[in-house]
């Protein structure tokens, strides 16, 4: 991690920002971009967060129907990742900006 000066750009509530790295969440968000995000351990069906499962770190849209739970792209180049129960799926935050 780096630490830097932030301005205005942070919005009110964001606890740290991530880089993002690839193009499986546009065209909401471009490879070199900073996010915002706030810390938190829950996220609602339909929101984006920062997840960490089997070893990687994700942007991510979680959905959660029929008892499955996804982590999905809003590229549609990519296809959802399918939550094991027998992998832990953590959240880091809700992605705020």
């Amino acid at each position: 991690y780096e630490i830097m000066e932030c301005g205005v750009e942070v919005p009110e509530g964001a606890h740290f920002g991530v880089r993002i790295a690839g193009n499986s969440m546009e065209p909401r968000y471009h490879d070199g971009q900073t996010i915002w995000v706030r810390q938190q351990r829950s996220l609602m069906s339909g929101e984006i967060g920062i997840f960490l499962y089997d070893g990687d770190a994700y942007l991510k849209k979680l959905v959660a129907e029929d008892g499955q739970v996804k982590l999905h792209s809003l590229n549609p180049a990519y296809e959802d990742i399918v939550v094991s129960s027998a992998l832990p799926l953590r959240v880091l935050g809700k992605v705020l900006s």
